[in-house]
């Protein structure tokens, strides 16, 4: 980058930045403690490391500029890393750019009212020194990307740590770890455990599932999350082909409501367990899974959000699956040993016993149970009927 300058100004300019040079350490220290001044994030003692910093950066900048005035080839690496450290701080201090964007205000409009003035004092001409300003503002806005740059690594950087300390925070969660190691992990993860928490399992609509679809997946979810403003308050992992995540149980409501329009969208569902302690969590999770199994078979109702409160039976009746089946085999085997017809008509009539408790009315044909039973009952076999007709007398009355 060069400065051109009309040959008539070529003396003023040189002098003017011989001039700059020379007044460069106390023009740095006024910038510096007008920044502190007039930006309350920056604000510290004058003789503090902070303040040290600013006024290292401004020294380093006004240099470069000093040596593009000049024409002069200048190695600014050093100085773009120095700010790129600075973003690198203002994000690991989990702050934004406002404080860095007002810093660099301060110093643009002090650096450009000594440069005036030390241009009338050279004799350097109008044109001369918009020249010079131009230069100096277009410097000033590449170190503003500097800046912006070691920012956004350390973001990334920092969200990837967060986000690895949040999962091994759910893990430890979900395996009852407690006391003082939780308290650790939440702390890493910047992540209070409160009270009651809610496991919801998100499951991908395909049953087989591509890695590719797996983190569209997740993108898809952490994008609605953060639009939603509930990122920062779901722990969240990779779950088999889908996610598995948790709530606190006074939001469940708001990241559900948050979550529908893509559930709507996708096809896909969600487990949505009850509120439960810190240490049921790992059974909280066992029901979600199962909630999510049902749904896929068939057996309960299925749609994008399954709450797991609202089939607490068909939870337990299909926790043990061989206990079920062994049970059933014990106290269902005199039905199980009619033939097809005939067991149809019994379960209909267990199954209307059940509802009723023995408390349905008896109609006018003498049946607390459906009419159309008597027709099929007629084919059956006489030891069925006389079964059936027994059950019926005595369950039906």
């Amino acid at each position: 980058m060069t400065l051109p300058i009309r040959a008539e100004d070529a003396e003023a300019a040189a002098r003017l930045t011989s001039a700059v040079r020379s007044v460069a350490p106390e023009l740095a220290l006024e910038i510096a403690d007008e920044i502190q001044a007039k930006v309350a994030s920056y604000a510290g003692h004058p003789e503090g490391r902070r303040h040290q910093l600013i006024e290292g950066a401004v020294a380093a900048a006004i240099e470069h500029l000093m040596a593009v005035a000049e024409g002069r080839p200048f190695a600014n690496a050093r100085v773009d890393d120095l700010f790129r450290q600075m973003g690198h701080g203002e994000a690991w201090e989990e702050g934004d750019l406002d404080a860095t964007q007002a810093a660099f205000r301060v110093a643009t409009q002090d650096a450009w009212r000594h440069l005036r003035d030390l241009a009338r004092t050279h004799g350097l001409s109008a044109h001369a020194l918009g020249v010079l300003g131009d230069r100096m503002f277009a410097y000033l806005d590449h170190l503003v990307e500097q800046t912006r740059i070691g920012y956004d690594v350390a973001r990334r950087r920092l969200e990837a740590d967060r986000g690895r300390a949040r999962r091994r925070l759910l893990d430890a969660l979900l395996r009852g770890t407690d006391g003082e190691a939780l308290r650790s992990l939440a702390s890493a993860a910047q992540w209070r455990v409160p009270e009651r928490l809610v496991v919801l399992g998100l499951e991908h609509r395909e049953v087989t599932v591509t890695d590719e679809q797996s983190t569209v997946l997740r993108q898809q979810v952490r994008e609605v999350l953060a639009a939603g403003g509930v990122l920062d308050r779901v722990l969240v992992r990779p779950d088999g082909s889908g996610l598995l995540l948790l709530a606190p149980a006074p939001e469940v409501d708001e990241v559900v409501e948050v979550l529908e329009p893509l559930l709507e969208r996708t096809g896909h569902r969600v487990g949505l367990g009850w509120p439960v302690g810190p240490s049921e969590l790992r059974d909280a999770l066992r029901w979600v899974r199962k909630m999510l199994t049902l749904a896929g078979s068939g057996i309960v109702p299925d749609g994008p959000l399954l709450h797991c409160a609202e089939h607490r039976t068909q939870i337990w009746l299909h926790a043990e699956p061989l206990l079920r089946q062994g049970l059933v085999q014990d106290l269902l085997s005199p039905l199980l040993a009619e033939t097809p017809n005939s067991r149809e008509i019994l379960s209909e009539t267990l199954l209307a016993w059940l509802e009723s408790r023995d408390s349905a009315r008896p109609s006018r044909r003498g049946w607390g149970c459906t009419p159309r039973r008597s027709a099929t009952a007629g084919s059956a076999s006489t030891s069925s009927s006389a079964r059936t007709s027994t059950t019926r007398s005595s369950s039906c009355r």
